[in-house]
Parts: structure tokens; sequence; C-alpha cells
């Protein structure tokens, strides 16, 4: 036997087309495979989109409960306790969602075999209202003298 009796020209053509052909050659391209979103990665990036509109209304809101409650020297009377309360406790809910919002995007970076678009793109968002947070949180204790 030579080299010749195993060539491709001699092969029976039903052979080629049935598929039992074992020289590399396909006769149809496999398809990319086609990777999901990750789940954890898209809930940190709608947590994040939440959390902004939240900063939004809650700052919108306090202010529209301060504005009738300021002299027309612009002095806050005694009444507008209850804005700031809100205000406060809106903007810690928040920020404790972005906690969870950076945890879920973390996990979503972590799986494997998913796109990780919305993972980092959550996790970023989250990350930086905390970091924002938390530079507001340090600038006012260190104007009321507490640092």
């Amino acid at each position: 036997m030579n080299e010749q009796d195993f060539s491709q020209n001699n092969m029976p053509q039903n052979a080629a087309i049935s598929g039992n052909d074992t020289s590399g050659f396909a006769p149809y391209q496999e398809e990319p495979r086609v990777l999901k979103h990750s789940g954890p990665g898209i809930a940190s990036f709608v947590i994040s989109i939440v959390t902004l509109a939240g900063y939004i209304v809650s700052f919108i809101v306090a202010g529209t409960l301060i504005a009738p409650v300021l002299n027309e020297t612009d002095v806050l009377k005694g009444e507008s306790g209850g804005a700031f309360l809100f205000l406060g406790l809106a903007i810690l809910a928040l920020a404790a969602l972005n906690v969870i919002g950076v945890v879920v995007g973390i996990i979503g970076l972590a799986l494997r075999g998913r796109r990780k678009v919305f993972g980092i793109i959550g996790t970023i968002i989250n990350g930086l209202i905390l970091l924002l947070f938390l530079l507001l949180f340090a600038v006012v204790l260190m104007s009321a003298g507490s640092l």
C-alpha cells in the first residue's frame, strides 16, 4: 500500500458526505459559542441605576420639604427636622443597596463562561457611589470638627 491508496480522491463519495471522514475536515462550520450575560452582573447594573435614581429623587424630595421651611433670609426654621431625617435615612438605605450591588457585581465577575460587561459596569458605578458617599461623610465630619 502506498499513500495514494489513502488519498481523498480514492475515497467513496458517500463517506465524505456521511461524516465518516477522519482527515480533520468538517463539512459544516462550527458556530462559535455565544456567552450569556451573568445574572448577578445584570442585577448589579440594575441596582446601580436604581440607586442613582434614588439619590436624585431623595435630594429633590428633601429639597421640596425644606424649601417651605426657609425664612426670607435662607435660615432654617425649627420644623425642618423631618426633611433631614428623610434625607439621612434615604441616603443610608441607598448606600446599603450600593454595598449589596458591589457584592453582587463581584459575584457576577467571578462566574466563568459568562459575559462580564454588566458586572464590570455595575461594580464600578456602585463602587464610585460608595466612594462619593464616604467622601461626603468625611467632609461633613471634618466640617463639624469630629475628625
